[in-house]
């Protein structure tokens, strides 16, 4: 029989699995979008990063971190080091995507729409976009190998 433990844990590695995969995918796209030449791939590829993320990759991280304290609650300690370390790591990807990314993105895309394309100079957002991919997959990792 299927007990508490292994329901949670797979919930929770299931989320995880697709919020980074997700991610990766998104990291890709937006790679690979303004190389096409094309600003429709650009937009496109821009829009569907913004709703993947506010309405896929934001519900499968509140799915982590629920399941993550459920789990440590019930059946782990807080002050192990690979909770705490994929907590806050969770937490500041989070945070990344919904007060930064998030609201660039919605910019970025208003100003193509309006046919102002970005300003020159360096664009910072996908170096925030690669390195809080790079900070997820960490804690992915930290998961697995679970340093104390």
């Amino acid at each position: 029989m299927v007990n508490e433990l292994t329901i949670l844990k797979s919930i929770h590695v299931l989320a995880a699995a697709f919020w980074v995969g997700g991610g990766f995918v998104l990291n890709i796209a937006m790679f690979l979008a303004p190389r096409s030449g094309d600003k429709g791939n650009m937009l496109s590829a821009m829009r569907l990063t913004r709703f993947f993320g506010r309405y896929v990759l934001t519900p499968l991280a509140l799915i982590v971190l629920a399941s993550g304290i459920w789990l440590t609650e019930d059946y782990y300690d807080w002050d192990q080091l690979w909770i705490q370390l994929g907590f806050a790591g969770l937490v500041i990807v989070t945070a990344i995507g919904l007060l930064y990314l998030g609201p660039r993105s919605s910019k970025a895309i208003a100003g193509m729409e309006a046919g102002r394309p970005p300003p020159p100079g360096r664009n910072w957002t996908p170096i925030v976009a690669r390195l809080n991919f790079l900070i997820i997959s960490t804690v992915l990792v930290l998961m697995i190998i679970r340093p104390t």
